[in-house]
């Protein structure tokens, strides 16, 4: 009778320690991850660019003229900041399109600011995104200065999109907002 009595109790404290390793676990889990994502993020909606997008919590949105400003820090279109190297500035606009394709638009510097210089496109990587096609081209202007320009096209609307510093701290956050864009 001993035998199993002892038996069971040894089974019990197994039972026991391996419950209390898996609750252990999980609360380690919750603590690590207090809120989920949709509590960390917010939802922005511009009527003149007829988007919505998310956006972390404890960042800033300001929109005037068809042109969105994200930003880690408290700041404001016109206000001309200066992003530090632990921040990230963004600007969503209409794409401004002058030539007869964007490639060309890239090309040429949009609607004649190159005059007759012309962009090198070093590299165009086109990405599916939930609402449309994310096009990257790395360029090279003739100074020989090197940039990144983003594109989100949407059938017939074409988004642009920049961030300083590129590449930045932030570029999950930044491939967030680019996957939450949705239009109106």
């Amino acid at each position: 009778m001993k035998k199993k009595e002892n038996k069971k109790s040894v089974r019990t404290f197994i039972i026991a320690v391996i419950v209390g390793v898996l609750l252990l676990f999980v609360l380690a889990l919750i603590k690590q991850n207090p809120q989920d994502v949709s509590q960390q993020y917010l939802t922005y909606t511009s009527q003149d660019l007829k988007i919505s997008f998310e956006y972390p919590r404890d960042w800033h949105v300001d929109e005037k003229d068809r042109s969105i400003l994200i930003v880690s820090y408290a700041t404001r279109i016109g206000k001309g900041s200066t992003p530090n190297k632990n921040q990230i500035k963004m600007f969503i606009n209409s794409a401004s399109l002058c030539q007869k394709s964007l490639d060309e638009d890239v090309l040429l510097g949009g609607c004649g600011e190159g005059e007759n210089t012309k962009n090198e496109i070093l590299s165009k990587d086109i990405k599916k995104a939930p609402s449309g096609l994310f096009i990257i081209y790395k360029i090279k202007y003739p100074t020989g200065q090197m940039d990144t320009f983003y594109y989100l096209q949407h059938y017939d609307t074409i988004l642009q999109i920049s961030k300083q510093p590129d590449p930045s701290q932030f570029e999950k956050e930044f491939e967030d907002i680019i996957n939450s864009i949705r239009f109106l």
